[in-house]
């Protein structure tokens, strides 16, 4: 399969169609006489005196087998791990990951669709803070800093109930004081013009805008005006502009979950568990997520790979 890999170094089919790896799979499996049953869940695995497993199967077949491999994804729902549970193994309790934030300040959602290449956010008390591209919604914000910022921050959010300050930095490239020149030299060559109509770079015209409303400075005030309270407010807006996140992407449109299988039970050269001998794992039902879908499906590929190796030459 052709692949591409992007700027931040995920790599995607260079077609960015998945029913391209959907029959790269399927050609694979056919190739190696693979058998598929369909619509046959797995209802039980349990481990045989004489090695092996039984595996009983949803429309009441018994299958038996030497190795298994559970690569049945996230355990977003609490029965998705119980067979290895029923195995022996510890599940770590999962939760969302790599999920958008809700916002309801009416002036940002009016700025839906506005892009910012590199802001700085925060979560202060969380010791949480990332920096990258911003993308504004009809629901809040989203894009690459928000996503990397829930998914180092995923416990910590979902203990918060995803009600928390969220502090954005617009110019992380500035420091207040490199600002404030900027904004001093400002009312020195264009004392005359409206404030709300002169953007810093890069900031996008109508949210410097808005940021400027939200610093307290009416739209008819011009930089010849510029007194030094509201120059000291706006570069605190442009720094450390505060919004109150009111909740995430509703459930099951996180991309992944953080949770699953803990990999101290899972030697990570074979993917064979260390405490039920012939069981494998592979994806998501690890307890490992990624910080965006790219890296979380190299993973899915790289644990399954190394499992399909070390079974075959087991």
């Amino acid at each position: 399969m052709k692949l591409k890999t992007e700027k931040d170094g995920r790599m995607f089919p260079f077609s960015d169609a998945s029913q391209t790896i959907i029959d790269c799979l399927l050609s694979a499996a056919t190739a190696a006489n693979a058998r598929l049953l369909l619509n046959r869940g797995v209802e039980r695995a349990a481990q045989r005196a004489d090695d092996g497993f039984e595996l009983t199967l949803s429309n009441g077949d018994k299958l038996a087998c030497d190795r298994v491999l559970l690569a049945t994804g996230g355990c977003r729902a609490a029965a998705t791990g119980q067979i290895a549970v029923s195995l022996g193994h510890t599940l770590e309790p999962p939760v969302p990951s790599l999920f958008t934030f809700h916002i309801e300040t009416p002036w940002l959602r009016e700025l839906a669709g506005i892009s910012v290449e590199v802001v700085e956010a925060s979560v202060p008390g969380a010791r949480l803070r990332e920096r990258g591209a911003l993308l504004v919604t009809h629901w809040g914000l989203s894009g690459p800093v928000v996503l990397r910022l829930s998914a180092w921050g995923a416990r910590v959010l979902h203990g918060l109930n995803y009600r928390f300050p969220l502090q954005l930095n617009w110019l992380p490239h500035l420091d207040a004081e490199a600002i404030s020149g900027e904004l001093h030299s400002r009312r020195q060559t264009q004392p005359a013009r409206f404030i709300g109509n002169a953007p810093m770079a890069p900031l996008p015209a109508r949210l410097w805008e808005q940021l400027v409303l939200a610093a307290g400075i009416p739209r008819d005030t011009r930089w010849a005006t510029l007194t030094r309270a509201a120059r000291h407010s706006l570069i605190q807006q442009l720094i450390r502009t505060e919004f109150e996140v009111t909740g995430k992407s509703l459930n099951k449109d996180e991309f992944v979950t953080c949770g699953g299988v803990r990999l101290g039970e899972v030697n990570l050269k074979t993917m064979e568990s260390r405490i039920c001998p012939g069981l494998y794992f592979a994806g998501e039902l690890l307890d490992i997520d990624g910080l965006t879908g790219g890296f979380n499906f190299q993973a899915a590929w790289t644990t399954g790979w190394i499992a399909g190796k070390a079974m075959a030459a087991r």
